[in-house]
């Protein structure tokens, strides 16, 4: 399966994610801020996966997306953001700067499993 690298400042969340995908049979990396997340980026080619949480303290989910997406030039790699934002205005934004699924919290392990599926789908369809 894939490698994917979950960014939240809540640990429940983490887990969660960790769990249920884990159990899809993905290895999951996961960190609470952005700068750490950018440094797991830098360091490890084989991530497949972001999922990032849009508000946390430090560097900005928009800023996350667009240095995320610098450093990551490959077309296979995607980014699903896990947020409770449901601002439309905001949810395009971060769409146009490179996310490709936005899920609002709270979500049930189904949906995450199934959105982080028809992700990777996506790939072998291009």
């Amino acid at each position: 399966m894939a490698s994917i690298l979950v960014v939240d400042d809540s640990s429940a969340v983490l887990k969660i994610v960790r769990l249920a995908l884990s159990s899809q049979g993905h290895t999951v990396i996961t960190c609470n801020t952005g700068d750490k997340a950018l440094e797991i980026i830098k360091s490890d080619p084989s991530i497949r996966l972001g999922i990032f949480d849009f508000n946390m303290p430090g560097i900005s989910g928009i800023n996350l997306i667009r240095e995320t997406k610098k450093i990551i030039q490959n077309q296979k790699f995607k980014l699903l953001v896990l947020s409770v934002e449901d601002k439309p205005e905001i949810i395009s934004n971060a769409l146009f700067n490179g996310a490709d699924a936005w899920m609002i919290k709270p979500f049930n392990n189904e949906q995450l499993i199934k959105q982080v599926t028809e992700l990777f789908e996506e790939d072998v369809s291009l």
